[in-house]
C-alpha cells in the first residue's frame, strides 16, 4: 500500500501462507462471522444480514474443540447474537470457555462484558486490549498444557474511526486532493450520519489499522518467544471479503 503502514502483516503475508482467492461466506458481516465459526453457509444457520443472531441450535469450531480438550476463549466483537449470560447465542453457548467481547463494534476505551457479566468500560486502544487478554489466555493454556483455540476479532478498522496520536501522525501528509472529496460515516461525537473530508476519514481508519498490526506483532512475538509458534495455526481474514 503506497500509504498505510502494516509491517507484521505484511510479514505474515511475506513468510506464511497468503490465499489471493479466498472468499468469505457473505458479504457483510455477522453472515461471514457465523460461517467462520459453523463452517456453513448463512441460509443454513440463520443469520442473513448484520445485527442477526445465530441458531441456538448450531455446533461451531469452539463445541468441537472444547469436546477435544481445547481451552477456548473468544475476545472483541461478537455480532452473532448477544453476549449476556442469558442469552441462548452467546460466546459460552456456543463453545467458548470465557470471553470478553462485544455485541458489536467498538473503537477507543471499549465497553466490553466478561464472561456475561455486566459490561465494564475498558481504557486504552481496543485492538492492544484484546491482545493483552488473549495472551494471558493463552499463557495459563500453557501453563496447563493444554491446546487453545482463541478467537480474536478486532472492533477496529470500523467507523467511526479512530486512532491515538502517535498513529494519526504517521499519516498527516496524505495526499490534499482527498480533501476534496466527502464521504458520509457516523460521527463519534453524536453518534449520527454525517459528512467529513475523506482524507480526514482515512487519516484516522489507516491509524486503527496500524494499532491493528502493532497488536498482531506483539502476539506472534510472543507465540515466537514461548515456543508456540510452531504448533500454531495462526489465522487472519477479514469479515467482508476483502
Amino acid at each position: 500500500h503506497p500509504y498505510l503502514r502494516t509491517p507484521h502483516l505484511d510479514a505474515m503475508a511475506a513468510s506464511g501462507l497468503r490465499f489471493d482467492r479466498f472468499y468469505a461466506g457473505h458479504p457483510s458481516c455477522s453472515p461471514t462471522r457465523g460461517s467462520f465459526l459453523t463452517g456453513r453457509h448463512p441460509n443454513r444457520y440463520g443469520t442473513f444480514t448484520p445485527n442477526h443472531s445465530m441458531r441456538p441450535e448450531e455446533r461451531t469450531i469452539a463445541h468441537l474443540a472444547q469436546e477435544n480438550g481445547y481451552a477456548t476463549a473468544h475476545f472483541g466483537k461478537w455480532h452473532v447474537g448477544p453476549v449476556k449470560a442469558a442469552s441462548p447465542t452467546n460466546p459460552g453457548a456456543m463453545g467458548f470457555d470465557t470471553w470478553l467481547s462485544h455485541d458489536n463494534f467498538f473503537e477507543l476505551n471499549p465497553t466490553l462484558s466478561r464472561d456475561g457479566a455486566e459490561p465494564q468500560k475498558l481504557e486504552g486502544e481496543s485492538s492492544a486490549i484484546l491482545v493483552d487478554e488473549a495472551i494471558a489466555f493463552i499463557e495459563s493454556s500453557r501453563h496447563q498444557r493444554r491446546p487453545f483455540l482463541t478467537v480474536l476479532w478486532f472492533g477496529s478498522p470500523h467507523e467511526p474511526y479512530s486512532g491515538l496520536p502517535e498513529d494519526l501522525g504517521l499519516y498527516d501528509d496524505l495526499p490534499e486532493a482527498w480533501a476534496k472529496k466527502e464521504v458520509r460515516l457516523t460521527s463519534n461525537v453524536t453518534g449520527r450520519s454525517t459528512r467529513r473530508p475523506l482524507r480526514d476519514v482515512l487519516r484516522e481508519r489507516f491509524a486503527e489499522i496500524t494499532a491493528m498490526d502493532r497488536a498482531i506483532g506483539r502476539l506472534r512475538g510472543y507465540l515466537a518467544r514461548t515456543g508456540l509458534r510452531e504448533n500454531t495455526v495462526f489465522w487472519y481474514c477479514g469479515d467482508n471479503g476483502t
